[in-house]
This record gives C-alpha cells, structure tokens and sequence, in this order.
C-alpha cells in the first residue's frame, strides 16, 4: 500500500519542464501500474512550487485512463527508504556525498531522524517508569508477605 505523504495529481505538460539531466533519485516501477513503466523526474513550473521536483508515472498520460501516481521529492524520497529502493541506489555507478543530496531530501531524513529520536526518548522514558512500578511493585509484595509470615 502506498504511503499517505503523496497526493494525486495531473500535471499540465505546458507547465513542466522535461529534464534531459539524470534523476537526483532512483527511478524505480509504478507501484499502481501492472506494466513495465517507470516513474519520471520532473521539475514544476508553477508559479507556487517553481523549480519544485515531482516524480509521476506517464502511464495514459493525456487520457482519462492516466495513472495517479504522484510525489513531490521529499515524499518519494521517504518513500523509497520504507520500501527498501534508496538504500541499494548507494551502489549506483553515481555515487553521491551527503553535498550531493537535494536539500528536501536532507529536511525530511532530519524530520524522520528527529522522529525516531523522540520515540526512543519516550521509550527510554516509558520502560523506566516500568521498571520503577516493578521495583515498587515487588517491594511492598515482599514488605506484604514478611509481615503476613511474622503473625
């Protein structure tokens, strides 16, 4: 099932510039299409995300019958970690430095970074507080069944 963070769109192509450049990610197969497509990098020229990357599938492009896949950079880029694809482009003839990665990209790993770092906090902090009750909890156990044995 695919991710919640894309939403669906139909992209006017008098509004896209097609880039000849290679994909700054991985371009993997449709997961909505049955066939051989490939998603596509594009760049938006929309005045509201100028110059923004998106990734769609032409599969039916220009018909009613046109796929929906659509994810704006940072989307597709989380998505592919969840679904296993960025990890093997490291071993692309590509190679990337940390300089090489867009900067959208770099904002939403730090977002899923900081994520995972607050639920390991507040892990920490929960299996303390476990820990603390079952201390608590064997102690006036022990405490209960001392005085029960003395009478």
């Amino acid at each position: 099932m695919m991710s919640s963070a894309f939403s669906f769109s139909r992209a006017s192509s008098s509004r896209v510039r097609r880039d000849s450049q290679v994909s700054e990610l991985p371009l993997v197969k449709c997961p909505f299409c049955k066939g051989d497509s490939t998603v596509v990098e594009r760049t938006c020229k929309k005045e509201e995300n100028l110059n923004r990357k998106f990734y769609r599938c032409l599969t039916g492009q220009y018909t009613s019958a046109q796929c929906k896949f659509f994810m704006w950079q940072g989307d597709y880029a989380i998505w592919l970690m969840k679904e296993g694809f960025l990890h093997g482009w490291t071993d692309c003839n590509a190679h990337r430095t940390e300089d090489d990665v867009p900067e959208s990209v770099k904002a939403s790993l730090k977002g899923l970074h900081d994520g995972i770092e607050k639920i390991r906090c507040e892990t920490k902090e929960a299996m303390s507080r476990i820990c603390m009750f079952g201390i608590a909890f064997v102690t006036a156990f022990v405490m209960f069944v001392a005085m029960n044995v003395m009478k």
